[in-house]
């Protein structure tokens, strides 16, 4: 059996997982873009020493970040330096309520957007789950068996009451310093919870390796978690593709950009062209899983299906950011620290809904200490350390929603091509009651950090997609009954077709507040595993 699979992020390396065990040695068509050879020098460079030991042209490359040049724009989580794992059809933004020859945001990068963005994860709770049409302990299920061989640090505390462990591994817990310890003591304290209006923190759950184990290293609290883990401490879907290939385990074709899939009888064919030189070429396959995210495989789709016009929905959760100065000081041991999220704080609604909403808390990271004067050639200087010192009493949220209370994306391919690949018109349809969602949610949110002494700073909040993330998909959502032109049924599987399943968030029918990799790299397991077995 010929089995291929299309993409290489965390929803691909969820179904290769379950395709390997079977026996199978698939075939992974991928445009893999990667780090540039350049900053690839760095990072081992950097990687063989410690912290202490870096060279401060080296340090400065490694926090280099054009985005952050903004006085107000959010700046852009990227890879010492580079944004090459962000990809668009066209530079210009997605306009609201209008189509434009725009895209959502998409990576073509080997490993997706987990190339570039944290690792942390949650498992969804039943009721944010609740219109999927499989099962919360199914999904529990392949979700402990994606993370058998991923290093998570995931401590057993009141989060896990409500979100079930997956590993129940606590030895394996990343060190909060002193300062972040003391945030989510204190915060801990300021819940109050009720059977409809339930409030828990917790320490983050995060997919990142605490201690050194054998030759992989463990985190060395460099401070630089948003510019990319050069010790590759922090998971990413690229570090398990090379493994594959390591191992032989699977045939990896990169720089190959799959323009449509056809099912025609027991076969499906699969037309892709070279990114660099163009070559067209089409494969057979006997079972194809697509997972070149939610964009790219709703194109792919609307594309194979010569659906010109026709209109797609892509649901993404919706949120704001919002800082808070703080009366309690919680000291910054920056640069020797982790900086990504320190604290969850989940919490339930009922003026709004019975999901439940997601709060990531942490002390301000390298980015933002940048914009306050602190870096590394700084940290010892009478500002860097003033700098140090306010930044102990500011804390930030990140608040995410279900998708239930975000807005969407409505996409369609035109009839015009860029070598071969048809090109998206997009806009953007605001959630009706989005400043009331908003408004509602950080009210309660300002509740709880006062009871503490922590006052939210109203005209710091920022509510762009940039703030919050890019949680989005359920453009083909599985469904019970498929009826409508882009459902699917329980394997993903589009328009009647038996041997292509849409692996990636493009079939989920909602999407969590919580955060999603992992949850999609489950889901995809689970359709593989179905798939193949039957």
């Amino acid at each position: 059996m010929r089995v291929v699979v299309v993409g290489s992020g965390l929803s691909a390396v969820g179904a290769l997982k379950a395709i390997i065990k079977t026996g199978v040695k698939p075939v992974v068509i991928d445009v893999g873009r990667q780090l540039d050879a350049e900053r690839q020098k760095i990072k081992l460079r950097l990687a063989s020493v410690s912290p202490n030991n870096w060279s401060d042209d080296d340090v400065k490359s490694l926090a280099s970040n054009f985005t952050s040049k903004s006085a107000s724009a959010i700046p852009k989580k990227l890879v010492l330096g580079s944004d090459y794992f962000y990809s668009s059809d066209n530079s210009g933004s997605v306009q609201p309520d209008s189509f434009s020859q725009s895209s959502p945001t998409y990576s073509l990068a080997l490993g997706g957007f987990s190339a570039g963005w944290g690792a942390a994860f949650l498992p969804p709770a039943e009721s944010d789950i609740r219109d999927w049409p499989i099962s919360h302990d199914e999904i529990l299920e392949h979700m402990r068996e994606c993370v058998k061989n991923i290093s998570c640090s995931e401590p057993v505390d009141a989060l896990s009451e409500f979100f079930p462990p997956l590993k129940n591994n606590s030895n394996d817990v990343l060190s909060l310093s002193k300062g972040q310890g003391k945030l989510l003591r204190t915060l801990r304290g300021a819940a109050r919870s009720s059977s409809v209006a339930p409030e828990v923190f917790g320490q983050a759950r995060i997919m990142t390796r605490s201690k050194n184990i054998g030759d992989l290293k463990g985190c060395n609290y460099c401070g630089h978690c948003s510019a990319g883990c050069v010790y590759d401490a922090i998971y990413k879907a690229d570090i398990e593709i090379a493994q594959m290939r390591l191992g032989q385990q699977i045939d990896y074709l990169n720089g190959w950009n799959v323009v449509t899939v056809v099912e025609s009888g027991g076969t499906v064919n699969i037309s892709m062209i070279d990114v660099s030189s163009g070559e067209k070429k089409i494969i057979e396959a006997d079972r194809l899983f697509l997972a070149a995210g939610a964009v790219n495989s709703t194109r792919i789709l609307l594309q194979s299906q010569e659906m010109s016009g026709f209109e797609a929905t892509i649901k993404q959760t919706g949120g704001f950011l919002q800082p808070f100065v703080s009366a309690v000081h919680y000291p910054v041991a920056w640069p020797n620290q982790n900086t990504q999220s320190n604290v969850f704080l989940e919490f339930k609604e009922p003026r709004l809904s019975d999901s439940w909403v997601h709060v990531q808390i942490s002390q301000p990271n390298e980015l933002a200490m940048a914009k306050l004067g602190l870096n590394h050639s700084t940290v010892n200087s009478v500002r860097g350390k003033l700098a140090k010192y306010v930044s102990g009493n500011l804390v930030v949220a990140i608040v995410n929603t279900h998708s239930d209370h975000g807005s969407k994306y409505v996409v369609r391919v035109r009839d015009n091509f860029v070598n071969g690949v048809a090109q998206l018109e997009s806009k953007q349809i605001l959630h009706p009651d989005q400043k009331h969602v908003v408004r509602v949610l950080n009210s309660r949110l300002k509740k709880i950090f006062r009871r503490k002494g922590a006052v939210a700073l109203g005209f710091a909040r920022q509510e762009s997609f940039a703030s919050v993330g890019y949680h989005f998909g359920s453009s083909f959502p599985m469904s019970t009954n498929p009826k409508l032109p882009t459902d699917t049924d329980q394997l993903g599987r589009p328009f009647g077709w038996k041997h292509v399943h849409i692996v990636d968030t493009s079939v989920l029918p909602s999407i969590p507040g919580t955060s999603i990799g992992l949850l999609a790299m489950a889901n995809a397991n689970r359709i593989a595993t179905s798939a193949l077995i039957n």
